[in-house]
């Protein structure tokens, strides 16, 4: 992969991670409805009035919507590329499309959720649909550098391999628990958005089991790997999403004890984004590779 490809693969990895945790902040900060129309900021404007009573959540929210702008013109010019470089290669040039049609998508279901007033199904949707973003924009860099066909890593055995898709699969459900507790608890983007209507505590504790489960099976997988002395880009991403768990842990513990700062909430949801990156990662190395460490 050329290093301009490189480049413009990871600045839409990087863009798609981070309108997550700008789309996070808005809604943490109660600005939702900062701009409480859609397309428009405020009736007969595109950008925010000196009249609108919504002060400075008129700012965060636009701001966000103009970071989608700047994914989409990085969108743009990987469909470009992927239309000149991967013609002959269909995953490719379909995971080269997959940004831009999952952006003009994700704005489109942005302006429905203005235009339903931040109801929780369509917040959580949006957001669940950057993940999947995510995702596939490693995909993309993961397939761009081993276009050749590969198959299931030979070190690791069936079990460890079902393991390992086991762990990353209950670390989406982690991701979807914790989108659902944050929907029902206080941080929905407007005081006066609906929220789901279910108890936070009884949320917060099935997250919570959802962490510990997921931490049993991180944990089992790096014993495996460690027994089988596996040494590859497998046992990398396996050490860092440990290492990200740990902490993240740390963090989700400490918002729930301190009465949820929106701050805090912001720093566990970024590192939800990252923690993801390397499940991503993690899964995709259980295929032999060029990314293998010898």
């Amino acid at each position: 992969m050329s290093p301009l490809a490189i480049r413009l693969f990871y600045a839409n990895l990087v863009a798609q991670s981070g309108i997550i945790l700008t789309g996070a902040i808005v809604r943490l900060t109660g600005s939702g409805l900062g701009c409480p129309t859609w397309p428009q900021c405020a009736p007969g404007s595109f950008t925010p009035t000196a009249s609108q009573a919504e002060g400075f959540h008129k700012w965060i929210e636009f701001g966000n919507r103009l970071l989608t702008f700047v994914l989409a013109a990085i969108a743009i010019a990987v469909v470009i590329y992927g239309i000149r470089k991967f013609r002959h290669h269909r995953m490719l040039l379909t995971l080269s499309i997959v940004p831009l049609a999952g952006t003009i998508f994700q704005a489109g279901l942005g302006g429905i959720t203005v235009l339903t007033a931040l109801n929780p199904y369509t917040v959580m949707a949006h957001f669940l649909i950057s993940i999947i973003l995510v995702a596939l924009a490693i995909a993309l860099i993961w397939k761009a550098q081993n276009p050749e066909p590969t198959k299931p890593l030979s070190q690791l055995p069936a079990t460890g391999h079902y393991l390992i898709q086991t762990m990353v699969g209950v670390g989406l459900l982690v991701i979807i628990l914790g989108t659902i507790t944050t929907g029902t608890g206080p941080h929905s983007g407007d005081s006066e958005a609906t929220r789901f209507n279910l108890d936070l505590r009884t949320m917060s504790s099935l997250h919570a089991d959802a962490v510990w489960l997921f931490m049993g099976l991180v944990v089992g997988s790096l014993v495996l790997i460690r027994v089988l002395k596996i040494k590859t880009s497998l046992s990398v991403n396996l050490n860092l999403v440990l290492v990200l768990s740990l902490v993240q842990a740390f963090v989700g513990y400490a918002q729930w004890f301190s009465g949820l700062p929106w701050a805090l909430v912001a720093v566990h949801v970024g590192l939800a984004v990252l923690l993801w990156i390397f499940l991503v990662r993690t899964l995709l190395s259980t295929r032999s590779s060029k990314l293998e460490v010898n």
